[in-house]
């Protein structure tokens, strides 16, 4: 999916694409319709080795200009948009972690305490479910700031 993206995107071509996109809604479209052209071009050769085209995405961010928008892109390359009754996206096991999050996150929620929110889910996720593990790898980003400032990989052992 990356290396699509990227290709589209050194392309140079008028169409649009991640750096010109005007909205978030946009970049959506573009992830969506990247996993639609993979899973249109691989699709029939993972099922003749029975292993199904699987792939789900978070995508967020910040176009300046626009609003903070925050995305969560399914296998088959619909998605929806967070909002009051979705405030998070989670993929993968919910489980473990997702009640921790559940039960500590408000709108209200600093940025710094929805981070070790959020690592508390991780870990008793990774805790309760053996195929869940390191590395993390972690973004935060600060509303209307248009830079990420905290960025950072977890593997086991990082103190």
């Amino acid at each position: 999916m990356i290396s699509v993206l990227n290709q589209r995107c050194a392309a140079g071509d008028a169409s649009t694409n991640l750096w010109n996109a005007a909205t978030m809604f946009d970049v959506a479209m573009l992830v969506s319709d990247a996993m639609r052209d993979i899973e249109r071009r691989d699709g029939e050769y993972l099922q003749d080795n029975e292993i199904g085209f699987n792939a789900s995405f978070i995508v967020g961010g910040q176009i300046r200009g626009e609003p903070l928008r925050l995305f969560r892109i399914y296998a088959e390359g619909n998605f929806i948009e967070a909002g009051i009754d979705t405030p998070y996206f989670q993929t993968g096991e919910t489980k473990y972690g997702k009640p921790i999050i559940d039960r500590v996150i408000t709108p209200l929620t600093s940025l710094a305490d929805a981070t070790k929110c959020v690592l508390v889910s991780f870990d008793s996720t990774m805790r309760s479910n053996l195929s869940v593990g390191m590395p993390i790898d972690l973004i935060c980003y600060e509303r209307d700031s248009l830079e990420v400032r905290m960025r950072c990989r977890l593997d086991d052992g990082k103190p």
